[in-house]
């Protein structure tokens, strides 16, 4: 039994979507695959130990996460990810690793920054393309961030999104730090003070001492008030004083602290399999494009009674 034959006026608009599918698929093969990698970082919750405040005294202690969970800590990494520092330092970062010049060259060991890689001569020209290459994402009901890269490269794709999260880590150990810093300085100039006023009640204290020494037992009440009032405002001075203390030793220990855990749920795995082009959709859609252009100029008169005159009347 013999194939059924076309009707006269598909065959040409078939042969061209046929013809243009052959030339898009020849032509997608030289388009370079693209290699996406991924990594997934994960809010820390608001949990006091991962900013390094342990509330050792609420009035020197701010609050470690403003906001609600929908404005939570990651909305930072996010601003951190997509500023101007973060940028530059991914871009001149140096890469080893291997890609193709085509779709079917020969795999070449490179080394180089994402600058070179991007064929600019300095991080404003290549802004544009890294913001392209380099993507964050923000899930903002589980403040899940996403982090993906896409290049020629497996290696190279993987190295990026990767270095992207340790920028993002050394950033807020670098805010972290210039906090503590902060916090030592505003301490330090409160605890000079309340070490004078320390000093002045001591003084005060010894003075009525020295005048009353056995005004616990005296007779009089309003010298055992006196002694009492002198005495209980001295310790109250001198726990604000170790209070203080205790909260400058702390924010010490802040602005030292070069460790920041990122809460990473995906640290990123090397992509085996390309991301893009989609040569099966690039072919199909070559196809569908040409041949209903075709069948639409074959047929200009149809189309035109159709569609043109039809809005007309």
């Amino acid at each position: 039994m013999g194939m059924p034959s076309l009707p006269p006026g598909l065959r040409r608009p078939l042969a061209a979507a046929a013809l243009a599918g052959l030339l898009a698929g020849c032509l997608s093969l030289l388009l370079p695959d693209q290699f996406r990698a991924e990594v997934r970082i994960l809010p820390d919750a608001g949990h006091a130990g991962a900013q390094g405040h342990s509330g050792i005294w609420a009035p020197t202690a701010p609050p470690v996460v403003p906001g609600t969970r929908e404005d939570g800590p990651t909305v930072i990494y996010d601003d951190i990810l997509r500023s101007r520092r973060v940028a530059d330092r991914v871009l001149r970062a140096d890469y080893r690793y291997q890609a193709r010049s085509w779709r079917f060259g020969a795999l070449r060991s490179r080394r180089g920054t994402l600058l070179q890689y991007l064929g600019a001569s300095d991080p404003d020209r290549a802004m544009g393309a890294f913001r392209r290459l380099l993507r964050v994402e923000r899930n903002p009901k589980s403040g899940l961030l996403t982090l993906t890269a896409e290049t020629r490269s497996p290696g190279l794709s993987l190295q990026v999104v990767r270095r992207a999260t340790e920028e993002l880590r050394l950033a807020l150990v670098d805010l972290a730090q210039a906090d503590g810093r902060n916090r030592v300085r505003s301490t330090q100039a409160r605890l000079e003070e309340v070490g004078a006023i320390c000093s002045a009640r001591d003084e005060s204290f010894r003075r009525f001492q020295d005048a009353n020494r056995n005004w616990e037992t005296s007779a009089s009440p309003n010298l055992r008030h006196e002694g009492r009032r002198l005495q209980e405002q001295l310790a109250l001075w001198r726990r604000v004083q170790e209070n203080l203390t205790l909260n400058q030793e702390q924010a010490l220990l802040e602005a030292r602290n070069d460790a920041q855990t990122l809460l990473v749920l995906d640290a990123g795995e090397l992509p085996s399999a390309k991301s893009r082009p989609h040569r099966s959709f690039i072919v199909f859609g070559a196809m569908f494009v040409t041949g209903t252009a075709t069948w639409a100029a074959i047929n200009r008169t149809k189309v035109h009674d159709l569609f043109i005159a039809k809005e007309k009347s």
